[in-house]
């Protein structure tokens, strides 16, 4: 029998885990053979393509492809973290409560891509869900002051290290929009449609049947888009063109997730609740302009009434369940 995440992080030179979770997801090697890995001392092998995989600050390096070249910024980690656990706390659990009615938090396996600073996943597995995370980029130094950095790992969102039909829910927070540009840019590369398609292949290759995918982002439609300015140190949202190859309309994920055959369906959710607005939170002049994005955001595009303008150029931003 090949290891699980859980029997691997308890070998030698691995980290503690959970008591209460008996056996995690099959570890499995990203390369096209999806072989599971076997534990070599301090190396995780795959015997197909012989590939040794170690860890890098107590976490498996399981990166097949190229890493995110994130910016490397204390602030916004740190804003990143109240971000997280708040999205966790105020909707993700919300959201599965009612998604999962009768459900135990410990019977749900979720996998958060793009995790970044892992706060939200650490405040699932603080709730008593099995979560896990992975991300390829320069915030995963945070993970080794996690409560349970052993449910982490550095992987591409192309190429999971997962087995087939491992977690019942996904979530994916504003990262296929990333996928196919130019490191942390707004620029589209040729292949940028090609490379997306992995992303969602493997999303639903490693989710269940009867399971959900979250997935967010800006809505492409919409010509303003409030949370990729031009200039870090600006507060000026970006203007952009709604016929752009960087962000995602309601119709593209629709056609990336295959919804009708791989998919049974998609659902665009309401927004209240999301944000925490940490940031703008921090001076006057935020406080003050987030209270009209406020009310439009947890009151106007959450109204049972205005669901259909949700899927329009007027949300900025989409939230998605999309059913396997």
């Amino acid at each position: 029998m090949k290891p699980s995440v859980d029997e691997v992080a308890a070998a030698p030179g691995g980290m503690s885990v959970l008591t209460n979770h008996l056996s995690g997801p099959l570890l499995v090697c990203p390369c096209d053979s999806r072989t599971p890995l076997t534990p070599t001392g301090d190396t995780l092998h795959c015997p197909e393509c012989n590939t040794d995989y170690r860890k890098e600050n107590g976490c498996w390096d399981l990166i097949r492809g190229e890493r995110f070249n994130d910016e490397k910024c204390e602030c916004m980690w740190c804003n990143e973290e109240s971000t997280g656990r708040h999205l966790a706390e105020n909707y993700v659990i919300p959201l599965l409560q009612r998604q999962f009615p009768g459900r135990e938090p410990a019977s749900l396996r979720i996998l958060s891509i793009g995790c970044g600073v892992g706060s939200d996943t650490e405040a699932l597995n603080n709730a008593g869900y099995e979560a896990y995370g992975v991300d390829a980029g320069n915030r995963s130094q945070f993970w080794a002051r996690r409560a349970f950095p052993g449910r982490y790992f550095l992987a591409n969102a192309k190429y999971l290290p997962f087995d087939t039909a491992s977690f019942d829910v996904i979530l994916m927070g504003c990262v296929l929009p990333h996928i196919g540009v130019g490191d942390d840019t707004y620029v589209a590369q040729p292949d940028h449609q090609l490379e997306r398609d992995l992303a969602a292949g493997e999303m639903t290759r490693v989710s269940r049947e009867g399971g959900v995918m979250i997935v967010t982002s800006p809505n492409r439609l919409c010509p303003v888009d409030f949370f990729h300015r031009a200039n870090v140190a600006s507060h000026m949202p970006r203007f952009h063109s709604p016929r752009e190859d960087f962000l995602l309309s309601v119709a593209d994920y629709t056609r990336l997730f295959h919804v009708g055959s791989r998919c049974q369906s998609i659902e665009v959710l309401p927004l209240r609740g999301y944000w925490g607005f940490y940031s703008s939170s921090t001076y006057l002049l935020g406080r003050l302009l987030q209270l009209p994005v406020r009310f439009y955001f947890n009151q106007v595009l959450s109204w049972r009434i205005t669901r259909a303008l949700r899927s329009t150029w007027l949300n900025p931003w989409l939230i998605l369940l999309v059913r396997r």
